[in-house]
Parts: structure tokens; C-alpha cells; sequence
């Protein structure tokens, strides 16, 4: 377990939450203050061998981050943890998450008996969504977008100072918004959904295949040195001038821009904050997304009225933003499922 050391110090009187950050090959947990900042956090790897090994890998990692961090568990108010995939946070159970293979799975009972601590769960975007709203580049927005990039893509949106759920809690799922028919298979079962076209693992893929069908391109010897290729190779090469890699990453952003046009002109927000793995650094992914972005939203008088080129930006939080997110959970669960109700 990897303790990533503190930036600022608490008050010994301040409380704080544990925002924990629950992905499908690693965990991180972090202490989070008042503001908003992460004081500590610790990483681990996720056991995703069955359920409950998982929520003990959650439950090491929240113990670990409190005790390396020499924080006294009297002052922790609660646990937050945002989790990939459809969450029913009043009743804290994960109904479907395919990257931890959980169904039905009551997190928010078993981690609350296993660490005496109160709990509040969520989907991991509907966190980071809250905690651009609360700490980052969405504070006093009440109406605001959250994009995330990753190993999937999703987004969230604040409607009127609240987040915006839908029918099924599942609001703003534009990586499976089919913008190419007759493209890749993606992991839902369709054909062609953002997300199979621009999430970290479609840059990697459509590598592979380019290489398998003879183009030249030093990821070639990625592929050989490893045995298979990560979304990080592909940004290594572009930096390198790679022309495949280049390629791949523009056409990335130009799919990316139309989700994020159908996300303006939907939800009409303030801002739309684009965060997640895909954001950590400048790329030509980023570069294309924002100038196709931009020319799509100023070509009618309609959107042209209600944006601006200020209202995309990339989130301010960086690898911190899903923990914050998840502390955020707490901040604005009014007291439920806090040290302070009990």
C-alpha cells in the first residue's frame, strides 16, 4: 500500500472525511479537510476475487489512510466512497458494477459494521460531479456539467443546485450515446458508442489493430516489449510525434466534442468541467476535443446565445478529484450517515 505523503497539516479540533475512490484495479483513500483538501492518501490494489474481498480491500485502505496519517478516528465524521457503476445511495447497496462484478452488493451495512464509522455512497461520477460543484471550478454554479474521461466516460449534471439522477439514477451516461453505427462493439452491447471510440481502452485498441493491419509506429515496440498496449502509450507516442498516435488522439477528441455539444445543448449549464484519467495532461486529445467542441457550439445563433469559449474547462482537482468527490458525498448528505446523527 502506497501512502502518499500529506500537503497541509488540520487543526487538532477539525474533523475530517475519507473520501475513497473505488476503481476496478485500485483503491485510493484520502483524508479530506473542510476545504476540500487532501491531506493524506493511501493506494492499493482492488480484489476483485469476489465481493467481500473487495470491501475488505476498501475497509484496509480507509484503516490505513486514518493511522498513517496519525489522525485520531474520533475526529473522522464519515467515509465517503464513490463507486463505478448504478448505485442506490439511500438504501447503500452497488446494484450493477461490471468493473468489480457486484450485484446487489450492500456496501454502506457491511463497511459501517466493519469500521464503526457512518458511510455514504454513490456513483463515483455523481461524486466527482459534486465535489467540482462544492470545492472546484463548478463552486456557485447551479446549473454545471461534469465530464469524465477515463477508462469509461460518463458525465453528471447540477440542475438548479441539485444533481440530476433521472429515472434510474443513470442521468448523463453520454459514453454510450452511439455517435458511429456501424462502429466497434462496445462493452454495453452496442455498436459504436462513445465510449468504444474514445475511452482509454478504445485508444489502446485502435493502436493494436492499426499495428495488426501493418501501419508503422514506434508503439510496435510497446506492443512487443509488453505484450499489449495501455491508453498511456498511446499519449507517450503522440508526445513523440508518433504520426498513428497523433491520429488516434485527434480522432478521440473530435468524438468526445460531439458529446459534449449534445451535453450543452441538453442540460444548458454554466460551465462544463472536464476531468478523469484521459485529462491529467495536455494532449492533442485535449487540444482537438476543445476547438471541435467550440466550432460546433458556435455554429447556430441558439448556441452561439448560451456559450462561450470559457464554458469548458478542465477540472483544477486532477487525480485528487475522485477522492474530494467522494468526501463531498458527505458534505452534502445533511448530517445522514454522519458521526454527528448518531
Amino acid at each position: 500500500m502506497q501512502y502518499i505523503q500529506p500537503v497541509n497539516e488540520l487543526t487538532n479540533a477539525e474533523s475530517v472525511i475519507v473520501g475513497v475512490d473505488v476503481g476496478g484495479t485500485k483503491i485510493a483513500a484520502g483524508i479530506v479537510d473542510a476545504h476540500g483538501q487532501v491531506i493524506g492518501q493511501v493506494m492499493t490494489a482492488t480484489d476483485t476475487q469476489d465481493p467481500e474481498r473487495t470491501l475488505h480491500s476498501i475497509a484496509s485502505a480507509v484503516r490505513e489512510c486514518i493511522e498513517t496519517a496519525g489522525i485520531a478516528p474520533a475526529r473522522v465524521r464519515a467515509v465517503g466512497l464513490g463507486i463505478p457503476g448504478m448505485v442506490d445511495p439511500e438504501r447503500g447497496v452497488c446494484l450493477l458494477s461490471v468493473n468489480l462484478n457486484w450485484q446487489n452488493v450492500a456496501v454502506r451495512s457491511w463497511l459501517e459494521q466493519e469500521l464503526n464509522l457512518p458511510c455514504v455512497i454513490d456513483n463515483d461520477v455523481c461524486a466527482a460531479t459534486l465535489g467540482e460543484s462544492i470545492y472546484g471550478a463548478g463552486r456557485g454554479a447551479r446549473n454545471m456539467v461534469y465530464l469524465s474521461l477515463g477508462t469509461g466516460i460518463a458525465a453528471r449534471a447540477i440542475m438548479n443546485g441539485q444533481l440530476y439522477r433521472g429515472a434510474h439514477g443513470m442521468a448523463g451516461e453520454v459514453g454510450h450515446l452511439v455517435v458511429m453505427p456501424d462502429g466497434p462493439l462496445c462493452r454495453c452491447g452496442a455498436c459504436g458508442c462513445l465510449e468504444a471510440l474514445a475511452a482509454g481502452p478504445a485508444l489502446a485498441l485502435s493502436a493494436q489493430t492499426a499495428i495488426a493491419a501493418g501501419q508503422e509506429t514506434q508503439l510496435k515496440s510497446y506492443l512487443q516489449r509488453q505484450g499489449t498496449l495501455r491508453s498511456e502509450d498511446v499519449f507517450a507516442a503522440a508526445a513523440d510525434n508518433d504520426g498513428l498516435a497523433l491520429r488516434i488522439l485527434r480522432q478521440a477528441g473530435k468524438h468526445i466534442a460531439y458529446g459534449i455539444y449534445l451535453l450543452a445543448m441538453t442540460f444548458d449549464p454554466q460551465i462544463i468541467v472536464i476531468g478523469g484519467g484521459l485529462t491529467m495532461v495536455p494532449s492533442p486529445l485535449l487540444i482537438e476535443m476543445r476547438a471541435r467542441a467550440e466550432y460546433l457550439l458556435a455554429q447556430s445563433s441558439t448556441s452561439r446565445t448560451m456559450f462561450s469559449a470559457e464554458t469548458l474547462c478542465i477540472s483544477s482537482m486532477g487525480r485528487d478529484c475522485a477522492i474530494i468527490g467522494a468526501a463531498a458525498l458527505v458534505a452534502r448528505s445533511n448530517g445522514q450517515h454522519t458521526r454527528e446523527k448518531q
